[in-house]
């Protein structure tokens, strides 16, 4: 069955970019409508790491009292093993933030918890196992996109969730960019090395070592 959603706005994937955004234009009073196609959140990710930038960004918002009860570690310093000798890299103690550390979160939490906030707001909408498929092209405008939704697989027309996009940033500049799925490369092996850390200890230093010949980096 095809159906057809208007809203004022319209986000194709529901990553931290995604999910994030659309909190905010929710709680600005804009309609939005987050396309996810998975049917949660509960995957591996590159990213499990949340910058201090980040987190006053949550404090701005009043978020991050909230945000830190969730399972996370705190990094506030990096130093470097050469031999026997530790040799500080970095403080983060010093930045003129209020969480003056680097935080490790499940990314899974990160966007449970901010798809959580955002449905306080009537204008939220997050739709799981929708997958964008194409775009809707009215004259030189992008007019909304095509998505493939749980109701099955559609046929062509897909069911459409028609976007009404204002200003310069409507028009279109080109295709949609196509996702694929490559080889594994270095960021899996980041992210095994990360998915190892209890993210309920908390750890100060973070460090690498170097010696004769041989490194270790922890991530």
């Amino acid at each position: 069955m095809n159906r057809t959603i208007e809203t004022r706005c319209c986000i194709a994937g529901g990553g931290p970019a995604g999910i994030v955004l659309g909190y905010l234009l929710a709680r600005a009073g804009v309609d939005v409508v987050i396309l996810e196609k998975h049917a949660d959140f509960f995957r591996d990710f590159r990213g499990d790491t949340i910058h201090p930038s980040t987190l006053e960004v949550i404090y701005e918002l009043g978020l991050i009292d909230e945000f830190l009860k969730l399972p996370h570690q705190e990094i506030r310093e990096f130093a470097g093993m050469f031999g026997d000798e530790s040799v500080p890299l970095a403080d983060l103690t010093h930045l003129p933030t209020h969480c003056k550390f680097l935080g490790f979160m499940p990314q899974w939490d990160f966007l449970n918890f901010f798809s959580a906030a955002g449905k306080k707001y009537p204008q939220f909408h997050l739709l799981m196992e929708a997958e964008v498929t194409d775009l809707i092209i009215e004259g030189n405008t992008v007019a909304g996109v095509k998505a493939n939704t749980p109701e099955g697989v559609m046929p062509s027309p897909s069911p459409a969730l028609r976007a009404m996009p204002a200003g310069p940033m409507a028009q279109r500049r080109g295709p949609a960019p196509q996702s694929s799925t490559g080889p594994c490369g270095e960021g899996e092996t980041i992210r095994s090395m990360t998915r190892t850390l209890s993210y309920d200890a908390g750890i100060s230093t973070l460090f690498g070592s170097a010696m004769f010949g041989n490194a270790m980096v922890f991530l």
